[in-house]
């Protein structure tokens, strides 16, 4: 078994569940650095890794810890030119500068050595959290993914993209958001009326609009919170997909589905298919899972293994990637690559929960190879 370093915020609950998979393989505890020294005194995760020559180095999600949060906010605003005054910590929920984040942790991602066994290597890990820029990456390398507008700079972008294009229904997606987070599904008719649906909730407060990420799907029909919301979302980086539909679940009332498989080491492991009566299905909205096999023939879950190794291959760097998708028969599209999509509890492959995966992991991308195909 590996050796491990575990780079997280402090008190990270990911650190805390593959520690445990690894006491319950009898493997030795991970080191762990965490992201706040890293930022403060850099010179000491080279200290870390001359304690733990040969490990691999797992670097996990910076989120769920504010702190955190705004001084990598704080590093991209000063990265962007510091223009105006510096941006002030966000509220609990709230989506706001994400930009200034994603240029903060990505600058933290280059500046890496980069000798180490990373189990996704940094430049992947900043590609993925750019969500437009990883799904160019993917379509270049073959993969089906929704046909693509590109960034938008506001709402009357929007329009005139969609007018141009005559499409009349699209996600728009914040380009550095996650959990669903700043996503809308938009759609107009030819007589201008519009509707959007999201986790977004569009908030006044001392005579400013916020955007805060709800834990409940919200449906918008004004125009005037419509063009608001999307302007909000576009100062920070947002972009527009075509709006693929999602399969119905038989018996459910309309309920739809869209697929998660986590890809070990390029093969697909653990997958699940979450369904939801609004256009959103991440888990943590309270939408539900439900047994794939019971969804998709046995062509159908081929397709969707070979789809998900396609898009494994294009980060051949990385060993663990959750990706999401649309199947529909022999036809699927890949929605998302998620440099941390490992955040699965109790789903299991061949017995084996994600992190028991990891656990099992020999230093070397061949040698779990052979035991991802047992």
């Amino acid at each position: 078994m590996a050796n491990w370093l575990l780079i997280g915020p402090r008190g990270s609950r990911r650190i805390g569940w593959l520690q445990r998979a690894l006491h319950d393989q009898g493997a030795p505890a991970a080191h762990v650095f965490d992201y706040e020294t890293l930022l403060a005194e850099p010179a000491r995760l080279l200290e870390a890794l001359a304690q733990t020559p040969g490990a691999i180095v797992k670097l996990e999600s910076p989120g769920e810890a504010p702190a955190l949060h705004q001084a990598l906010v704080l590093r991209g605003w000063e990265l962007s030119g510091a223009a105006g005054d510096a941006p002030l910590p966000a509220a609990h929920g709230e989506l706001v500068h994400q930009q200034f984040w994603h240029a903060g942790f990505a600058d933290v991602l280059a500046s890496l050595p980069a000798g180490p066994r990373y189990l996704n290597a940094p430049a992947d890990l900043a590609c993925m959290s750019d969500k437009l820029r990883c799904q160019h990456l993917l379509a270049d390398a073959g993969v089906t993914v929704p046909p693509l507008f590109g960034a938008i700079s506001g709402y009357e972008d929007l329009c005139a993209q969609l007018r141009d294009a005559a499409c009349e229904r699209v996600f728009i997606k914040a380009r550095y958001g996650s959990s669903g987070a700043g996503v809308l599904a938009y759609a107009r008719n030819r007589d201008g009326r519009e509707v959007a649906y999201g986790s977004a909730e569009l908030v006044e407060q001392d005579g400013r609009w916020r955007v805060f990420n709800s834990l409940r799907q919200r449906r918008y029909d004004r125009h005037s919170d419509i063009a608001r919301l999307v302007d909000l979302l576009a100062e920070q980086g947002a972009y527009i997909e075509r709006w693929i539909p999602k399969p119905t679940v038989p018996g459910s009332d309309g309920r739809r589905y869209d697929v998660r498989v986590v890809a070990l080491d390029g093969q697909p492991r653990q997958r699940v298919a979450r369904m939801s009566a609004g256009a959103l299905t991440n888990l943590h909205l309270g939408n539900a899972r439900t047994q794939l096999d019971a969804l998709l023939d046995a062509d159908a879950i081929t397709h969707l293994q070979a789809a998900t190794a396609k898009a494994a291959a294009a980060f051949p760097a990385s060993r663990m990637i959750g990706f999401d998708l649309i199947v529909r028969g022999t036809r699927s599209w890949v929605l998302e690559a998620n440099g941390f999509g490992d955040l699965l509890l109790d789903l299991r492959h061949d017995g084996r929960t994600t992190y028991e995966d990891q656990a099992l992991l020999a230093p070397a991308r061949s040698a779990i190879n052979e035991y991802a195909h047992a």
